[in-house]
């Protein structure tokens, strides 16, 4: 935001993770940021419940203002349902126009956010334009323990795309996060995108998360890296560096 100086902010599972720690809201830590930029924002849930915390955030922010105490007009919309069908609203309302800036969080459980999803939000924004800026949150401290209690292929086939899902399951968490963030570059046609860690608080060496990052931004890499190193730790070298995609799109 420091660079763009602007904003949209689409949440497709806005709903609190946890209703116990409200404190780590993602939607709540957004709506609050400073300066306050960010002026169109989309809060999806499908549960009834998360809707409801839902409204009652947006029904408590404060009136915004700037440095020179003028009003801003600050749009927020909470959308009930589905983010894989609602999506489509989103897009098609022309209210995220194709300069502005747009990020979209993906903090889905495991398998919610469709792949057709994630192709809908890259191919948004047509050139010069940079993409709508994903942060896809891809939840490995259980992926395989999922894997195995899967009893319908159609349910992988939208999460993953293909029918190669099956493959997965041999692989490492590492490996996974590795081919998620290859296809970002080479499927969804994101110039820059990498995977970060997210450790388990208590078992500091556990990964439960990478958040998967892709942006056309040129300087969004070295400002997630630095804001990861931050707010985590170190990474590992092969993980850190994010991959940049040159072939034409």
């Amino acid at each position: 935001m420091q660079i763009t100086k602007h904003g949209a902010y689409i949440d497709g599972f806005a709903g609190p993770q946890s209703f116990d720690h409200l404190d780590a809201w993602c939607a709540a830590l957004v709506l609050a940021s400073e300066p306050k930029w960010l002026r169109h924002f989309f809060l999806c849930e499908i549960k009834k419940r998360g809707v409801a915390e839902l409204q009652k955030l947006v029904a408590t922010q404060p009136m915004s203002s700037d440095k020179s105490k003028r009003k801003l007009i600050r749009n927020i919309e909470v959308l009930p349902g589905d983010f894989n069908v609602r999506v489509d609203e989103i897009l098609s309302s022309g209210k995220i126009t194709q300069k502005e800036a747009a990020f979209c969080l993906l903090d889905q459980r495991t398998f919610e956010c469709h792949w057709a999803t994630l192709e809908k939000l890259a191919r948004y924004k047509q050139p010069p334009n940079n993409k709508i800026e994903l942060l896809y949150f891809l939840g490995v401290g259980w992926l395989h323990r999922a894997f195995a209690g899967i009893r319908h292929n159609d349910k992988m086939l939208r999460w993953w795309g293909n029918p190669d899902w099956r493959a997965l399951t041999r692989m490492t968490s590492h490996d996974i996060a590795n081919l998620v963030r290859d296809r970002f570059g080479s499927e969804l046609g994101y110039r820059f995108v990498a995977a970060y860690p997210i450790f388990n608080c208590r078992e500091e060496n556990k990964i439960m998360y990478y958040m998967v990052h892709a942006s056309d931004h040129d300087e969004a890499p070295a400002l997630m890296i630095r804001a990861h190193h931050s707010a985590v730790r170190a990474l590992p070298a092969e993980t850190q560096v994010p991959f940049c995609f040159d072939s034409p799109r």
